[in-house]
């Protein structure tokens, strides 16, 4: 399959993928785990690694990405497909297995060629590529945790938490966190002095909050130590939020105003960055018991991941249609796409708070 129709056809998946896992938890017409992993495993995961193929080329200042803009994604779809179909069906666990091995594959495929890519460089490493390789480690540990289930059936319920936070916060969340610091800037024409800084501080931190998160909110520590679980999920929250508070401090006083309008990619961006912030919020209310834990995906799918795609989608779709010099044509289609940006990504971020807030 060309590059130049991967990109889109996986962004429209993705949103289709997402808008139907929503409805469906917001209906419950299917099981939570069959919708979420539509969206995540079906939607969002082959779209992240098709994206980190198309940024990793710029990053590292090299030539196109061959093989990697279409191998990880087509290996990802099908152990999502395999996945999906399992979860609608008899639940195998041998087909669980399977489709994480699958996706486990097309990480190390594309990891193994970021290393590849970074050691063959000119210039100093982009630090946005150190935060592509964390969020990939995050997703092999959540996949490793798929495959532990059926050999440890009673912490089975503590292997699919880990597997969720560390999929949700870690892969998803470390990678949109590394490609915001460098495209929110990119979208409005103007520069960020403070983006490279932030990226090489803090990694270690989103890194680190995220993998408390994953451990405390599981309880997998052994019983000794199982009481500390919920100081361990606080403590990442704070480590994390800070990092994404942070962040939107730097947006707010830099590109306030542009944040703000009625169109653009930018403010849904932005509002996608809020709702990470928000749901990181409502996680330490999930977590002392005030409000139930199945809303929070549906809010997590809305308030976050919605107008992050959508928001990225609207700006880098011309690029990715028509690759090569940018003119009018382009201007164009990005001005279409981004009509009514801000308005759709704030829209988005309250539905989804209200529904992950929903007792």
């Amino acid at each position: 399959m060309s590059r130049t129709y991967l990109m889109p056809l996986l962004t429209i998946a993705a949103l289709l993928s997402l808008a139907t896992a929503g409805v469906l938890l917001i209906t419950g017409h299917a099981a939570p785990q069959l919708a979420a992993h539509v969206a995540f495993a079906l939607g969002v995961l082959p779209l992240i690694l098709a994206a980190m193929s198309y940024f990793i080329p710029v990053l590292t200042r090299s030539g196109a990405a061959g093989f990697a803009a279409w191998v990880p994604p087509a290996l990802a779809w099908s152990g999502g497909a395999l996945a999906v179909f399992s979860f609608a069906g008899d639940f195998s666990s041998t087909s669980l297995a399977l489709a994480a091995a699958l996706g486990g594959l097309a990480a190390l495929t594309l990891a193994g060629w970021t290393v590849s890519r970074t050691r063959r460089m000119f210039g100093p490493r982009h630090r946005g590529l150190d935060w592509y390789l964390a969020a990939l480690a995050f997703l092999l540990a959540a996949l490793l945790a798929v495959v532990l289930m059926p050999l440890f059936p009673t912490q089975r319920n503590a292997l699919r938490l880990f597997h969720l936070h560390a999929n949700l916060l870690g892969f998803v969340g470390l990678t949109a966190l590394g490609t915001l610091q460098v495209l929110l800037p990119t979208s409005l024409g103007q520069a960020d002095p403070g983006a490279v800084m932030r990226l090489r501080r803090d990694l270690k931190w989103a890194a680190t909050g995220a993998l408390l998160i994953a451990i405390g909110a599981s309880s997998l520590l052994p019983s000794p130590a199982s009481g500390l679980a919920p100081a361990l999920a606080l403590l990442g929250v704070m480590l994390y939020g800070g990092v994404v508070v942070r962040m939107l401090h730097a947006w707010f006083s830099l590109f306030g105003k542009s944040l703000r309008q009625m169109h653009g990619a930018a403010p849904s961006l932005t509002a996608a960055a809020l709702g990470l912030l928000g749901m990181l919020g409502l996680g330490i209310a999930h977590g002392f018991g005030w409000l139930p834990a199945r809303p929070a995906v549906a809010g997590f799918v809305i308030a976050f991941l919605l107008p992050l795609v959508s928001g990225a989608a609207s700006h880098l779709l011309p690029v990715w249609l028509r690759p090569g010099t940018q003119g009018p044509w382009h201007q164009g289609l990005r001005n279409r796409l981004c009509r009514w940006g801000g308005v759709r990504g704030l829209v988005l971020l309250l539905l989804g708070l209200v529904i992950a807030a929903a007792s």
